[in-house]
């Protein structure tokens, strides 16, 4: 089987290898007395280990390679940083090493001290067909441990999109409320368009937009006009009249258009993008989704109350898109399952970004709680695990699937995954 350095890493640091009987190539006893801390950063494998070689204690470094030969490769010869290193551990022993200045190192060779089990366990893994690499255990994990495992996850999803948060906020120099608009923007398109709505965000001119807040067909010329979804010479008398007012706010204010590409390929009708355009509009018109009311939130339904809409504007409470007619209107506005993601994609995020950027702990603590109380989200992620006898109850669960699934099981990183060292490390 193919063995890398960070399943090497994984075995060490966990001590998941014969400690009893450990010898160097040169037939010294070795004791691990401690492995050290893993370094993340550049250097040896592992910083303030302590190694007993024969009746000697070594503090120091340890270095790890497949190949003994990888410390030439690597050029650690002549790089002083590794003068500290008092082991060498390795696959396979195939070169004595030097340090740079001139010393040999011990070497252990840690194949010989790892049960097969935990190689071939590593290697099902490694080489499942599956999109679960460990769906053959994965139902003997013990159920707390995974609902903690999914807790942790949540928290690294919300990290990550707070990131993305603070780069929008940058880009604005700190204006809060600008910030959150377009990441309203970029939620309300969901995956397949969010990208094109953030741009949209970005190019709607903000001082304009308020000027022009309570009367919702400006709103709409303007969101519309932008978005480049607008044609002069269509049959739709409606899009005929935006497009007009849109080319008088654009002669006078010198607007810039959207050039992204509006997806809608095996989209349902009420995904589409001017239909999410025109719910945009209504929000932003109910002006509802300020900063400070986003701040205000501390229950669930009042939560939910920010994204309702009561209608569209009169052409949209009738049309999928120009030109294409609904005979229900509810099914114009957003639906429930669709609010209660942007309650978690706009309002857990940004509530979560402000207490993290200004250290309310408050902030934080309320948006995990809405997280918690939102119910778990239907779709095939979470549907996939359910096989597995995975059931997640709530939005917090179900959003560490998401991040389990995309960033430790599509990759395979089941050596950095709570469930994957479970298994690797029974007996």
């Amino acid at each position: 089987m193919l063995v890398t350095e960070n399943l090497m890493q994984f075995i060490w640091k966990l001590r998941l290898f014969r400690a009893n009987g450990l010898h160097s190539t040169d037939g010294e006893p070795l004791a691990v007395v401690h492995v050290g801390q893993y370094n993340t950063d550049s250097g040896p494998d592992f910083l303030m280990s302590h190694i007993r070689c024969k009746d000697n204690d070594w503090f120091g470094h340890v270095e790890m390679h497949i190949q003994s030969s990888d410390w030439d490769r690597h050029c650690h010869q002549e790089d002083t940083v590794y003068n500290n290193v008092i082991l060498h551990v390795v696959w396979r022993n195939d070169k004595v090493i030097y340090r740079n200045d001139g010393t040999s190192i011990p070497t252990l060779v840690l194949s010989e001290y790892v049960e097969q089990h935990l190689l071939e366990r590593y290697s099902t893994m490694m080489n499942a067909k599956s999109s679960i690499p460990c769906e053959f255990q994965l139902g003997s994990i013990d159920l707390f441990k995974k609902s903690m495992w999914l807790s942790t996850l949540a928290v690294e999803r919300l990290e990550m999109k707070v990131q993305q948060v603070l780069l929008i906020l940058d880009q604005f120099n700190t204006d809060w409320e600008k910030t959150l608009w377009v990441w309203i923007c970029r939620c309300i398109g969901l995956k397949v368009n969010a990208d094109t709505f953030q741009e949209l965000g970005e190019k709607l001119p903000w001082n304009i937009l308020q000027k022009y807040r309570s009367n919702l067909f400006k709103i709409e010329a303007l969101f519309f006009g932008v978005s480049g979804l607008l044609i002069q010479e269509s049959g739709s008398e409606y899009m005929k009249q935006l497009a007009g007012e849109f080319e008088y706010q654009k002669h006078i204010h010198g607007i810039e258009v959207v050039y992204g590409v509006w997806k809608r390929m095996r989209m349902r009708p009420y995904n589409f993008p001017e239909r999410r355009i025109a719910q945009l509009a209504v929000l932003f018109s109910k002006n509802e989704l300020g900063v400070a009311k986003i701040l205000a939130v501390d229950d669930l339904e009042r939560a939910r109350k920010l994204f309702k809409i009561a209608s569209l504007s009169d052409y949209f409470d009738g049309h999928f898109s120009f030109g294409t007619k609904t005979k229900i209107k509810e099914t114009l506005r957003l639906s429930n399952e669709t609010i209660d993601t942007l309650v978690i994609n706009v309002i857990i995020v940004f509530l979560f970004s402000y207490g993290k950027y200004f250290s309310i702990q408050t902030y934080i603590d309320r948006a995990l709680t809405l997280l918690e109380q939102l119910p778990s989200e239907k779709n095939m992620v979470v549907r996939q695990f359910a096989q597995y006898d995975w059931q997640v109850q709530s939005a917090l669960q179900s959003q560490g699937i998401l991040q389990l699934k995309r960033f430790y099981c599509d990759r395979k990183r089941c050596l950095h995954c709570r469930i994957g060292c479970e298994i690797l490390k029974r007996n």
